[in-house]
Formats: C-alpha cells, structure tokens, sequence
C-alpha cells in the first residue's frame, strides 16, 4: 500500500497508521510478510466503511481513524485465534514435499483423500456411496407422493414454511401438519435416520 494514484484522497495520517499496524502484525498470530497488504486493505476497507459516522465533536479525526484501526486488529486477531481457524492449529503446508514409497517426493495435498477431507471437516456428513443410495432412496419415495405432497417437497427444498404459507394462501398449522404426514411416509420408506 503505497501513496500512489490509487490511494488518491485517502486520509495521509490513515495510510501511515495502517501500514505501521500492519508491520507490527507480521511475525504475530501467524502472519506472515505475504499477508501484509491483505492486512493493509482490511483495515482501510474497514476504515472507509466507518468514516462517515465520525462525529467530530466527539473526537478528533485522527483519534477516530486510530481507535477504528487498533478495533479492527483486534477483530482480526480474535478471528486468527478463533476455533477452527487457530492458526496456532496448523503446523505444516499442505505444499510441504513428503516421501513416497518409492523413494521420490510427493505434496502433502496428493496424500489427501478428497472424501476422508470433506467427511473430517464437516462438508460431507456420510460416504459419497452412501450419499447416493440416498439419494435414490428419496427419489423414489417422492415419486409415490401425491401431487401436493410432492410439491411441498420441492418447495421446502428453498422455501421456509412461513414463504409457502405466504405464496400458497394454504395456512402454516396445514403445511406443518402435511410435513408431519411427509415425515411418517418417509419414515415408512426406511429413512427415518436421514429426517
């Protein structure tokens, strides 16, 4: 982030506040010197969003731009330290070179199992295998479904009760009371575990 062209009206004094925040992170909470200009663009993004509620009879200008800045620092460094995302976690790239079998060297992301990854980190719940069986299963148990019944269905695949009640006229207590007959054909059909 330089005082370029493309910083033209920017507030001088939050450029340079920014730019030294940003070098006082790296080396902090797993930053690192290529994380510096995301750091930098971060904290204006922030700042711009924020400048039209300063209020100076409050505050002087660069107070404001300050505090703004160290709170979004300290948003960010929660967020890096948060759960999941604990840089503190990770201890190795997935580019790190590893030892194959045969003696050569390998990337650490060609060692990982597509589905085994999806399955650890949430994003897939069950086998793929498994996924499509169930698939299949649902398949056939709307397709016995009368007409309404299965359209419900489908528009309980985007829509909340309260927007069918809503584009339907049909009343809430009705569509709950459908979904209660849904829920019992479905358990019937043997997918009870997948309600």
């Amino acid at each position: 982030m330089g005082f370029d062209k493309r910083y033209e009206g920017i507030d001088e004094y939050a450029v340079q506040i920014i730019k030294y925040k940003a070098r006082q992170l790296v080396g902090r909470v797993g930053f690192t010197e290529s994380d510096r200009e995301d750091l930098e663009q971060e904290m204006l993004m922030d700042l711009l969003q924020r400048l039209p509620k300063y209020n100076a009879d409050r505050a002087q200008r660069n107070t404001f731009i300050a505090r703004v800045v160290e709170h979004k620092i300290a948003t960010i460094i929660e967020a890096r330290k948060a759960g999941l995302r604990d840089y503190r976690l990770c201890n190795c790239s997935l580019n790190d070179r590893l030892e194959d079998e045969e003696g050569g060297s390998v990337e650490r992301m060609e060692t990982i199992d597509q589905e085994d990854y999806l399955r650890r980190t949430g994003r897939l719940s069950r086998p793929a295998s498994e996924l499509r069986d169930l698939s299949l299963d649902v398949r056939k148990a709307i397709e016995k479904l009368p007409p309404e019944l299965r359209e419900l269905c489908r528009r309980l695949d985007t829509d909340t009760v309260t927007e069918i009640s809503r584009d339907t006229g049909i009343p809430r207590g009705t569509i709950y009371e459908s979904i209660k007959k849904l829920r019992a054909i479905f358990e019937d059909a043997g997918l009870r575990d997948y309600l």
